[in-house]
């Protein structure tokens, strides 16, 4: 591959010297060992294997690629054994080539694993590794087409280049369908093409895969947005759940939603903290039920009990803190408002400004 004859695999060249390089590979079941010479084929781009032994026998590959300058442009069709495709740290240093790779099956799929994750990639799909970083991919039988962009071509146009490793675009979806579609134009155009027409369209390509790598990437930004927004909701309806447990905090809320520690502190930033929301909450509790008159006759140390408060006097400080008033004396407002017929709001309770908008319910 990249225009290497790596030892004899009947390879031959069909390009006039206007023309876009072209080699072509076949490998047959007349070779004394067709199993090395296919795997001596992919050495600069995965080591191949098979799951058994015995499925090297009869193994059988035809390859054919086009060199559009930082674009080569390949297709690859092997026997229907099942084959495994390993890109491990030793192979990446071993060949030093740290490309783009942008391929689709057209029949089979394959199990694609990275970073310790598998995900499938149906026929169709359109699937992005950076070849810089380790992958796996498991396939009952090579037929692909698939397209090995200059690193120096198309990481200038990303944001971050991280971003493509793994990037799978769905056969059904405007983007695979628009990648899939310019990957077999340029299949079908390449016999035709000069080596000037073909830088043109290495650079087009690289241009829509960026854009389509970008796109992607903004949409999968705005679906985690949207999951830490969906998970926020989640968080703070278990905690109301939850209240009145002492041992509600972050090492329970982390080990319930799996998230991170670090994480559960940002989505409660703006808020002040997980520990402050949790303690805000209690207190509007402590503090409406302390100025609700059907629960006058229940004992302060009960209501901070509702409340989560198993160290009373350090709630009573907190309550202080917040309010201005301990949880007494906000108990005997409550009654002389309500003794001279007033509402309870600005002159009776004055909410501090920081306390959060969940207790502005009083100033009415």
């Amino acid at each position: 591959m990249f225009g290497q004859n790596r030892g004899d695999h009947r390879m031959t060249e069909h390009s006039p010297a206007t023309r876009l390089p072209n080699l072509a590979a076949r490998i047959g079941a007349d070779y004394a060992d067709s199993f090395a010479a296919c795997r001596e084929l992919l050495a600069t781009m995965f080591d191949l294997e098979t799951p058994l032994p015995d499925q090297h026998a009869g193994y059988t590959m035809d390859f054919a690629l086009y060199d559009y300058g930082p674009i080569k442009l390949g297709q690859s069709v092997a026997t229907t054994a099942p084959s495994i495709l390993v890109r491990d740290p030793q192979v990446i240093a071993r060949i030093g080539v740290d490309h783009f790779h942008i391929q689709y099956y057209r029949s089979n799929g394959f199990a694609m694993t990275v970073d310790g994750v598998e995900r499938w990639v149906a026929a169709g799909d359109v699937c992005m590794l950076d070849l810089s970083r380790p992958v796996t991919l498991r396939t009952e039988g090579i037929d692909n087409l698939s397209a090995i962009v200059d690193r120096n071509l198309l990481a200038p146009l990303l944001a971050d280049a991280g971003e493509v490793h793994g990037t799978i675009l769905r056969r059904d979806s405007e983007a695979g369908i628009a990648v899939r579609e310019h990957l077999d134009d340029l299949w079908r155009q390449a016999p035709a093409l000069t080596v000037a027409q073909g830088l043109d369209l290495s650079r087009s390509t690289a241009a829509l895969l960026a854009a389509v790598i970008r796109a992607n990437a903004e949409y999968r930004a705005a679906t985690r947005a949207e999951l830490r927004k969906s998970q926020f909701r989640a968080i703070c309806r278990r905690i109301d759940r939850h209240i009145a447990e002492p041992r509600l905090g972050p090492a329970m809320l982390v080990r319930d939603f799996h998230v991170t520690r670090p994480t559960l502190y940002r989505m409660f930033e703006p808020h002040g903290g997980i520990g402050r929301y949790i303690l805000c909450r209690r207190l509007t509790g402590v503090f409406l039920d302390l100025s609700d008159p059907a629960l006058s006759d229940r004992k302060i140390d009960a209501v901070l009990h509702d409340w989560g408060f198993a160290n009373h006097t350090a709630a009573g400080r907190a309550f202080r803190k917040a309010y201005g008033m301990t949880p007494s004396q906000c108990r005997s407002r409550a009654r002389d408002v309500r003794r001279q017929g007033r509402i309870a709001a600005a002159n009776a309770f004055d909410i501090p400004s920081e306390i959060p908008a969940n207790v502005a319910i009083f100033r009415r």
